[in-house]
């Protein structure tokens, strides 16, 4: 063999061997560029569970505050409602305390009217009762024999 085939034969490996090293790097940064991916994956990852939970605890507190403003309207409501039964029902005490006092006062001049038209009807009638204390006594001291 020749010199030339002997050194295209050490280049040729010469080549092989940088690119083997070349490609040994390139490996090395990808693994490290894979590694890196993989922290950055799992950081996000982590990331988004944490802004989940931030998410949930916010919706948590807007729900119990929805629900606290909820309670005090409700709560309003049922004192208005309250008030306005209450109103209404004043107003139906004294409507109908005034028809009774109106129908009381009307059946009491009624029985008035017929206590003098029975009084005018009757005969008038003075009646006096005596008592003889002594009177029926004597007659039993007496005796029947007198």
């Amino acid at each position: 063999m020749s010199i030339f085939k002997l050194f295209v034969k050490d280049r040729d490996v010469q080549n092989a061997i940088e690119q083997i090293e070349s490609l040994k790097k390139e490996k090395s940064v990808l693994k490290e560029e894979l590694e890196t991916l993989k922290l950055n994956k799992r950081l996000e990852a982590e990331e988004i569970k944490h802004m989940i939970k931030i998410n949930e605890k916010r919706m948590e507190h807007e729900l119990a505050d929805k629900e606290i403003e909820l309670k005090k309207e409700y709560a309003d409501k049922i004192s208005e409602f309250k008030e306005t039964q209450t109103d209404k029902l004043i107003y139906i005490f004294k409507e109908n305390h005034d028809k009774m006092e109106t129908r009381f006062n009307t059946e009491l001049g009624n029985l008035k009217e017929v206590y003098k038209a029975l009084m005018e009807r009757m005969p008038n009638v003075n009646l006096s009762l005596t008592k003889d204390l002594n009177g029926p006594r004597e007659r039993l001291l007496d005796g029947p024999d007198s």
